[in-house]
C-alpha cells in the first residue's frame, strides 16, 4: 500500500488532505518529499513554524529538555523551562501580566471564555463574522468563518453574539463605511439584544486569519478598547495567528497602541510543538485560583523549551522588524497584480500577505493557482469565507530573494490560470 492508501485506511477522513505530497522532511523554508522534490513552503503548518524547519536553536533546546524529562504535569512541581518561557512572554506583554499554558490556540480561547466569565460574572460574549477561534465547542461557538464548521454540532454555547467584521471587500464598502457599519451593528446589538452589563468580553482577531487576512480599518481596535472599558467588558485579542512577530510587531494590537485585557496565543508559540497560552492582566487572572481550570499537558516542558528558543531567536535576530521590512517589499511586488481583472485586492501586514480574487469563479481560480503553484514547487494555502483568497505565511527568517522569487511565481501562475476552467 502507498502511504496515501495507508493514511486513508487508518485515519478518519474528517481532516481533508490538501496535497498528494509524501513528506520526508522539512529543511529551512522547504518541504522535501519522498520522491526527491522540494517545495518552498509558504504555509508553514498554518503559521506555526515561525523559524522554518530544523532551526538549530530550537533543535538544541528540545534535545536538552528531552534529555532531562519530556513531561511532568505542571501542577507537580516547578519546572525551569515553563517558568522561563512565561517570564519571557510577560516581558513582551507587560510586567503585570500572568500566563496560563494549554495545548493549542483553541484551548487558549476556551480558557479566555472561562476566565472572562469568572472575572466579570457575566455570561455574554461578542465575536465577529469571518472569525476563526478554534473547533472545540466553546471556541467553535465564537468561530464564524464557515457554517459547515458549526451546523453539525449545535446547540453551541449560548449567549454568543456575532457582528460583521469591518472587512471592506466582504461587505462591498469602503474602509470608513465598513467601520461605521460595525459601529451601528454594535449599537443595535447592545440596545436590542443584550445589555452591555451582561457582556463578559469581546473577542477579536487583530487581523482575521481564515477570514482572508483582513486588516481592519484604522481606529477599529481602539474603538473596541474604549467601548469595552466604558461598559466593564474585557477585550480579548486573538493573537493565535498574528502573534510572535508575524505582523511586524510582536503582537498585532501593538499596531493600534492599545492594551487588551486578555491575549490568546497558539500556532507559532511552541516553536513547532503543540502549545497554547492565555495571557492576561494580573488583576484579571490573579483571582482565577487553584482548581478552577487546568490541563494535563498544558505547559509541556519540551514545548516551552522550543517556544522560548523560538522567541529568543525572534528577538535576538530582529525578526519582528525584519517581518515588517520584508513584508513591505513583498506587498509592493504583490500589488503589481492588483491591475489584473481577476484580482479584487492585494493586502497584508508584515508577513501576513493575501491576494483576493473576485467574480463567481474566484474560489475555482484560487484552487487552480494552488495546484499549478504546487507543480512549480510552491506550497500555498487558501483563505476567505468563500475560499476566494490565497494567503502567504512564510517563516520570519525566509530569505528575501526566495520570498520575492516565490511571489514572481505566484504572479506567473495567476496569469497562466486566468482563463483556464477546472
Amino acid at each position: 500500500m502507498t502511504l496515501a492508501e495507508r493514511y486513508r485506511a487508518a485515519l478518519a477522513p474528517v481532516v481533508p488532505m490538501e496535497t498528494s505530497i509524501e513528506i520526508a522532511r522539512g529543511e529551512g523554508s522547504y518541504l522535501a518529499a519522498t520522491d526527491g522534490r522540494r517545495y518552498l513552503d509558504l504555509v508553514m503548518g498554518i503559521a506555526v513554524n515561525a523559524l522554518g524547519y530544523g532551526h538549530p536553536a530550537v533543535i538544541r533546546a528540545v534535545t536538552e529538555q528531552v534529555s532531562r524529562h519530556m513531561h511532568v504535569y505542571s501542577g507537580s512541581g516547578y519546572q525551569e523551562s515553563v517558568v522561563a518561557f512565561a517570564e519571557a512572554l510577560t516581558a513582551e506583554v507587560g510586567a503585570d501580566s500572568l500566563v496560563f499554558f494549554g495545548n493549542s490556540g483553541a484551548e487558549a480561547v476556551e480558557a479566555a471564555i472561562k476566565a472572562a466569565r469568572f472575572a466579570t460574572k457575566r455570561p455574554a460574549i461578542i465575536a465577529f463574522r469571518g472569525s476563526f477561534h478554534g473547533r472545540t465547542l466553546g471556541a467553535l461557538s465564537l468561530t464564524a468563518s464557515a457554517a459547515r464548521y458549526r451546523s453539525a454540532y449545535e446547540p453551541l454555547l449560548p449567549s454568543v453574539y456575532h457582528l460583521d467584521y469591518p472587512a471592506p471587500t466582504r461587505l462591498d464598502m469602503t474602509p470608513d463605511e465598513a467601520f461605521q457599519h460595525v459601529r451601528q451593528q454594535m449599537d443595535q446589538l447592545l440596545t436590542l439584544e443584550v445589555e452591555p452589563e451582561q457582556v463578559a468580553c469581546v473577542v477579536v482577531e487583530g487581523i482575521q486569519g481564515e477570514g482572508g487576512y483582513v486588516v481592519p480599518p484604522a481606529g477599529f481596535v481602539p474603538w473596541l478598547r474604549k467601548l469595552t472599558r466604558d461598559h466593564g467588558m474585557l477585550l480579548v485579542m486573538d493573537e493565535v495567528q498574528t502573534g510572535l512577530g508575524r505582523t511586524g510587531r510582536m503582537w498585532s494590537y501593538q499596531h493600534e497602541h492599545i492594551e487588551p485585557d486578555l491575549i490568546t496565543l497558539g500556532k507559532a508559540l511552541g516553536g513547532g510543538l503543540p502549545l497554547g497560552a492565555l495571557i492576561g492582566r494580573g488583576e484579571v487572572l490573579d483571582a482565577w485560583t487553584g482548581g478552577l481550570h487546568g490541563s494535563t499537558f498544558g505547559g509541556n516542558p519540551v514545548s516551552c523549551a522550543a517556544g522560548l528558543a523560538t522567541l529568543t531567536v525572534i528577538r535576538d535576530e530582529g525578526l519582528v522588524e525584519r517581518a515588517q521590512v520584508l513584508g513591505e517589499a513583498a506587498l509592493a511586488r504583490l500589488e503589481e497584480l492588483a491591475a489584473l481583472p481577476e484580482i479584487r485586492e492585494v493586502r497584508g501586514r508584515g508577513l501576513m500577505l493575501a491576494v483576493e480574487f473576485q467574480g463567481q469563479d474566484a474560489a475555482a481560480h484560487v484552487e487552480r493557482v494552488l495546484r499549478r503553484g504546487l507543480e512549480r514547487g510552491l506550497y500555498l494555502h487558501p483563505a476567505g469565507v468563500r475560499h476566494e483568497v490565497i494567503r502567504l505565511m512564510p517563516p520570519l527568517n525566509i530569505g528575501e530573494s526566495a520570498l520575492l522569487d516565490a511571489i514572481g511565481v505566484v504572479a506567473d501562475v495567476i496569469q497562466e490560470t486566468a482563463h483556464v476552467r477546472s
